[in-house]
């Protein structure tokens, strides 16, 4: 039925939601549609496919613009008088419908239909003669199958970074994500990926959908840096607030749900779902901390989380405001590299964010870990096969002192040479005593996949007294803002502190050194890192009146999206040969693709030495660090050198226990510098308290090292990693990503929408939706299309284009354009056969409806079942199943078919009738079984925890309750699943 009459009512395929339509203007190119039931009003190309003409059928029950409701009893074609204005060009053809009902008294033109009867269900749009072709419908089905697939994974979420597949920070999110409430510390060494495994943690639980809600905070230098990692890496778009922006949002009443509330009582963080913000913005401002807490979030991440100041007497305002978002908070992750760089008492502040219920007495917290080392000395004999020995026994019996059944079954399995017994008691150790659930902490001396580190100093000879006494001076002045001086070093001290050096490299030798450098490295990517911003200043200016090259500044004094252009070009292989970091540089940020580091000056503070080396020294990285340390012989900062070299061995090795250090040494450091400086020419003295210092040094290292190597860090090394598991659930990933069903299922989703795919040779694919039916196609940019690839590698390589995953923006947001429209809801096709019959196939979906936090797609995602029924009754499925029907199967027209005598909507009543009960019956045995797999997992996993709650104080009542509510509201949601028609196709069978 065309469309060519004013007054005659259509549909919109693809805006349903508009209701009736109703044809007011027609010309020779156009139609003019108006939609009564939303003020809208279409403009269309005469024939588009998208309008179908609206036919009620006898039977069908009806309303009027005035609200009454009738059932249909006969159907009029009325060709009126006149056509009306615009409508000319067709009145020779139109025809006008009237519906008759309550015995032939009432008769009601289609212009008096109530204006938002629709023909949503699938049901009302065959019976109104709308119909999509078989394919369409074949397609749809399809969908809905590849929906519960991706929605049932075990990987669901784990897939979209664009990250190397690591195993450790595989390990992490696995094991992370997999609570109901995930509240840890994240303490792996530098370079070993904390704010990847953060955000694949992240990620994995938006997609399952138990968070929706998120806060990072980050020092201000990193807000930029992860807004774009977030981004680029997983496809996640943060909101960054700082003041400006939450005071536009306050401006304009725009949060959400603010209902024109006062703009003053309108809270800017709930204008977004994913906010990103610099954690001194908030905490210094008293208003914006109130909003932070009020709006509300299912996870808080903060980063380099040992800033958070704390003691047993005060604390900072950023501590102050984490530990009431906190409170109000159901998922914590804190990030740090040195969970121990402000001592016990900073690593206990960390735990009481946790859990400040379990962390309340600073005092028994330190009694307690006195006793990991016996743990620790247990689990090594485990892992290494040792035998236990009698004084194990005992430890053992005062550890398991709440539980000894549990014990007597793990040493029984250990007497009878159990395969697992071992892993088994291990596990459990690891699992029910110290911090191992709150904190992971991953080691590089475990880990592989670092690159080797090679010390390169530079020593400079021929320098003046006064250069020496210069350089002492500097060191004295910028170390004087970090700690109190020494009280033999305080005159020196305030003496640089109150004449701050004015840097002037004019015939600084180290300058001639740097120079000598840069030449002779010119195709070689170079970070320099320095102590302050006048220093990195100073250096700039020096440099470019010598050399013309292209340089780079990170400094505190720059804005921070100018820090990321600079950051930014150093990484461009054309862009920046040398960058110049203030130590604001030596956190955060991440340049494994250079491998030349000059370390300019070197703090006294081995915590950031190590720090400035991890900016290179990080997994990933693909040749041999080259540290480079200039200094002038004879000089303060020659003797701060060596000290690192020979009494840490930091240059050449990770430093572990950084702050033990500092606290040990950083007076006597100095006073010993003070003392080069004053006896530039006759340092003898000096010399000899230098090499005694260094002694002390090592023997200091050796005994920290294997104080280290003991007790609380060896176990978080056991239970931070596990190597099966993790290679386990890699290998997963990896069938995954070459798996070829995304790429097929997607393509013929986008070949479907009118997206234009090209493939080009590296296996690159571009998209272009300029041409698609959908307008503003989602995740595909307007202009130039989407350049992307389904490899991982070619991902990482090229991070100018996009990688496709299951987990990418564009495979949800397609699969819903179809899934959450009427397209392929109907069809009507002829099949060939011997004997006359009709056929109703019909698609349910089973699903529940429950709080997506539950994660019940993980037992029971929304499931298709189809079901074909013939007009007797009878189950077809499994005679023409969907591959035969796809190939047999011959679209026809539906309006000619309705208008045959003997279908109406009652025969198509009884039909679906039919269906729906074949489709309970095959509904039944797939909730018996997502019931047994949630009681089998969500059980064992609830009696984990009641077990570990006996022994191990970290598992928290809240938590046990959390799971014993999952287990029963998962068993209601199955009971209660219920089935939904999405789409029925009509069959005629016959000659």
């Amino acid at each position: 039925m065309i469309l060519d009459l004013a007054g005659q009512r259509c549909v919109s395929e693809r805006e349903p939601e508009l209701g009736l339509g109703l044809v007011s203007e027609l010309d020779h190119n156009q139609i003019t549609i108006e939609f009564p039931a939303t003020r809208e009003r279409r403009i269309y190309a005469r024939g588009t496919p998208v309008l179908k003409r609206v036919r009620f059928k006898e039977g069908d029950r009806v309303a009027t613009r005035a609200g009454a409701s009738f059932t249909v009893e006969a159907v009029i074609e009325d060709r009126p008088a006149s056509s009306g204005a615009g409508s000319a060009v067709a009145s020779t053809a139109g025809r006008l419908l009237v519906y008759v009902g309550n015995g032939g008294s009432l008769r009601v033109p289609e212009s008096e239909i109530a204006d938002a009867m629709s023909a949503n269900s699938p049901a009302d749009r065959l019976l109104t003669g709308l119909a999509e072709p078989a394919e369409v419908f074949d397609l749809r089905y399809r969908t809905l199958q590849w929906q519960a697939e991706l929605a049932r994974s075990e990987l669901r979420g784990m897939l979209g970074g664009r990250v190397d597949l690591i195993a450790h920070q595989f390990y992490i999110l696995s094991e992370v994500s997999r609570r109901q409430i995930p509240r840890v510390l994240l303490s792996d060494e530098v370079g070993l990926g904390k704010t990847i495994e953060a955000c694949l943690i992240l990620q994995r639980l938006l997609a399952t959908g138990r968070v929706k809600r998120a806060l990072i905070l980050v020092p201000e230098s990193l807000v930029h840096q992860w807004f774009v990692e977030l981004l680029r890496r997983f496809n996640l778009w943060f909101t960054i607030f700082d003041e400006a922006r939450a005071q536009a949002l306050e401006a304009s009443g725009s949060e959400e749900g603010a209902g024109g509330a006062d703009a003053e009582k309108a809270n800017p963080f709930l204008s977004s779902q994913l906010a990103l913000a610099a954690i001194g913005t908030l905490a210094e401002n008293e208003k914006r901390r109130a909003q932070t807490i009020a709006a509300g979030w299912d996870l808080v991440i903060v980063d380099e989380a040992h800033h958070l100041g704390w003691s047993p007497q005060a604390a900072s305002p950023d501590y102050q405001l984490v530990e009431a978002l906190a409170q109000n908070t159901p998922g914590l992750l804190l990030l740090t590299a040195t969970p121990n760089q402000l001592g016990s008492s900073g690593h206990f502040a960390r735990l009481r964010l946790l859990d400040p219920h379990r962390y309340s007495d600073y005092q028994a917290f330190l009694e307690e870990t006195e006793g990991y080392a016996s743990i620790a000395g247990i689990a090594d004999a485990l892992v290494e096969g040792r035998p236990l020995s009698a004084a194990d026994h005992q430890a053992l019996l005062k550890i398991f002192d709440r539980d000894p059944q549990k014990l007597s079954q793990h040493l029984s399995a250990l007497e009878s040479g159990g395969a697992d017994a071992r892993a088994a008691l291990l596990r459990t150790l690891l699992d029910q005593h110290g911090t191992g659930r709150m904190v992971f902490r991953n080691t590089r001396a475990a880990m592989r996949g670092f690159p080797k580190r090679k010390y390169q100093p530079a020593p400079i000879e021929g320098a003046s007294p006064e250069q020496l006494a210069q350089v002492a001076r500097e060191i004295l002045a910028e170390e004087s803002g970090e700690q109190s001086p020494a009280p033999e070093t305080e005159s020196a001290a305030k003496r640089a502190a109150t004449r701050a050096p004015r840097y002037s490299f004019k015939g600084d030798p180290r300058l001639a050194w740097l120079i000598g450098f840069l030449k002779k490295h010119a195709r070689e990517k170079v970070l320099l890192i320095c102590k302050t911003a006048a220093k990195a200043l100073a250096l700039e200016t020096a440099i470019k009146e010598q050399l013309n090259l292209n340089l780079a500044l990170f400094h505190e004094g720059l804005s921070l999206i100018h820090r990321d252009r600079q950051a930014a070009w150093f990484a461009e292989p054309d862009g920046a040969q040398l960058l110049i970091c203030s130590e604001i540089g030596s956190e955060g940020r991440n340049f494994q693709f250079a491998h030349h580091l000059v370390l300019f000056d070197l703090p006294l503070n081995p915590g950031l030495v190590e720090q400035r080396i991890g900016r290179l020294d990080r997994i990933g990285q693909s040749q041999t660090i080259r540290i480079h340390v200039p200094y002038l012989v004879g000089g303060a900062d020659e003797a701060i050198a060596r000290w690192y070299h020979h009494g840490l061995a930091a240059f050449e090795t990770p430093l572990h226990g950084g702050n033990d250090y500092r606290d040990a040494y950083h007076e006597r450091l100095l006073a010993l510098v003070a003392e080069f400086g004053e006896k530039a020419t006759d340092c003898a003295d000096a010399q000899a308290k230098l090499e005694t210092l260094i002694a002390e040094t090592e023997k200091f290292r050796a005994a920290l090292n294997q104080k280290l190597a003991q007790g609380r860090d060896r176990l978080l090394e056991l239970n931070s990693y596990e190597p099966t598991r993790a290679a386990a659930l890699i290998e997963k990933i990896r069938a995954a990503d070459s798996s070829p069903t995304l790429r097929e299922n997607l393509s013929t989703l986008l070949d479907h929408f009118g997206v234009r795919v090209v493939d080009h040779e590296a296996g690159d694919v571009s998209l272009d939706a300029s041409q698609a039916y959908v307008e503003g196609f989602p995740a595909i940019p307007a202009e130039g299309g989407l350049l992307a690839t389904y490899s991982r590698a070619r991902a990482i390589a090229r991070e100018d284009i996009g990688f496709l995953s299951a987990d990418h923006p564009l495979v949800q947001d397609t699969i819903d354009l179809l899934i959450k429209s009427p397209t392929g809801t109907t069809a009507f096709c002829l099949l060939e056969s011997d004997t006359p019959n009709l056929l109703l196939e019909a698609v349910f979906v089973l699903e529940t409806v429950e709080d997506t936090r539950w994660h019940l797609d993980q037992f029971l995602p929304p499931t298709p079942l189809r079901v074909l029924v013939d007009i007797h009754g009878r189950d077809r499925g499994a005679e023409l199943p969907p591959e035969a029907l796809a190939r047999d199967l011959e679209d026809a027209p539906l309006p000619q078919f309705l208008e045959k005598p003997g279908f109406n909507a009652t025969l198509l009543k009884n039909l679906l009738e039919g269906a729906t009960e074949l489709a309970e019956a095959q509904a039944a045995p797939l909730r018996q079984a997502a019931r047994e797999t949630a009681a089998a997992h969500l059980t064992a996993e609830l009696q984990r925890l009641v077990d570990l709650s006996k022994l191990n104080d970290n598992v928290s009542n809240k938590e046990i309750e959390l799971a014993k509510q999952q287990v029963r509201q998962t068993r209601k949601a199955i009971e209660a699943s219920r089935l939904r028609l999405d789409s029925i196709r009509l069959i005629l069978e016959g000659a």
